[in-house]
């Protein structure tokens, strides 16, 4: 599918409502995008890249990040069936930004699983690497275990040391938001959507996933 040569204007209006969760400007948006440029409006989800320079605080995220990152299922859900009517393999759902992470990548870091579940349900490659050649799962689980370091700090501490395992297994404690993340992404039947994304080449910076988790968790 052809981008559509966007302005930096029309991508930061689109970038903006996703990005807070206004479905009805996002919307009504895209609709007139699609109408000005006489395309579909997978067209005009596709060509919304931030595609301003990494030095000067760009991303190079797509529209399916921001709700992602946020947990905006509504939204997501609406640029997800807005794609997939003209593509059922669209690469914008394993599309990497700077850092290499896709949009399953940051639902997975920031523990939002109705919004992992809509991205591996249309397509999304659950065994993608980030820069940091981490996956999804990985990033879901060490989420866990900074809730379950930070737990122990506030806590009166018993001496034992802070784990996933550790802190999903307590008997009164129900499963972690982020355990629910690792669980689904470990479990699901692989063999329906292997075949369905390439895993995100990695960038060799071991940092992309440790920086970035600050900014995505500050994207709510």
């Amino acid at each position: 599918m052809a981008a559509v040569a966007l302005s930096f204007e029309a991508i930061d209006d689109l970038i903006y409502s996703a990005r807070v969760g206004d479905l009805p400007s996002l919307q009504a948006d895209i609709e007139n995008l699609s109408r000005q440029h006489n395309c579909s409006a997978a067209s005009i989800i596709e060509s919304a890249i931030d595609s301003e320079d990494e030095s000067e605080g760009g991303t190079r995220a797509c529209l399916l990040h921001w709700p992602a990152a946020n947990g905006n299922a509504e939204i997501l859900r609406y640029l997800l069936s807005s794609i997939q009517k003209t593509s059922q393999h669209s690469p914008l759902i394993n599309h990497p930004n700077h850092s290499g992470n896709t949009p399953l990548h940051w639902a997975a870091l920031n523990t939002h699983l109705e919004c992992v579940k809509a991205l591996v349900e249309a397509g999304a490659d659950i065994d993608g690497k980030n820069g940091a050649g981490h996956d999804a799962a990985f990033l879901a689980e060490r989420s866990e275990w900074s809730a379950a370091t930070e737990d122990e700090k506030e806590g009166e501490g018993d001496g034992e040391e802070a784990t996933p395992a550790a802190a999903s297994s307590q008997p009164d404690r129900p499963m972690s938001k982020a355990m629910q993340v690792v669980e689904y992404l470990l479990t699901y039947e692989k063999g329906t959507n292997s075949d369905q994304g390439a895993d995100t080449p990695g960038s060799g910076n071991a940092d992309a996933d440790e920086m970035e988790g600050v900014i995505e968790n500050g994207t709510s």
